[in-house]
């Protein structure tokens, strides 16, 4: 089971910044998406999500990091990526999916 903490505004270029030092930079990034594996399993999460409005359904693949990622029981990944405030504030659900075809969501607003 997976927990999905998104922060909007979340100063995204400052964090990269100073983990990447000279090398990955990120500009105008302000969402901050941790996932947390609760379970007992390791979950294989790709680095990209959906999102819910009451009009349908957008995937963002301009996530970093980019391709798949382990998740071991107990383990925080963060995952960053740039969202327009308006479109932000019409979200309801936020979806992770995982190579075994799994949806993992957080509920907003």
């Amino acid at each position: 089971m997976l927990e999905i903490k998104p922060i909007m505004n979340s100063c995204v270029e400052e964090i990269l910044g100073f983990k990447t030092c000279c090398g990955l930079k990120m500009f105008d990034g302000n969402l901050e998406i941790h996932v947390t594996n609760r379970g007992d399993e390791p979950v294989v999460v790709r680095s990209y999500f959906d999102l819910e409005t009451t009009n349908g359904s957008t995937r963002i693949e301009a996530v970093m990091p980019q391709g798949e990622h382990r998740i071991e029981p107990g383990e925080v990944i963060a995952f960053y990526t740039h969202m327009d405030e308006q479109a932000w504030s019409r979200v309801r659900r936020l979806v992770f999916h995982d190579t075994q075809g799994n949806e993992y969501s957080a509920y907003l607003a």
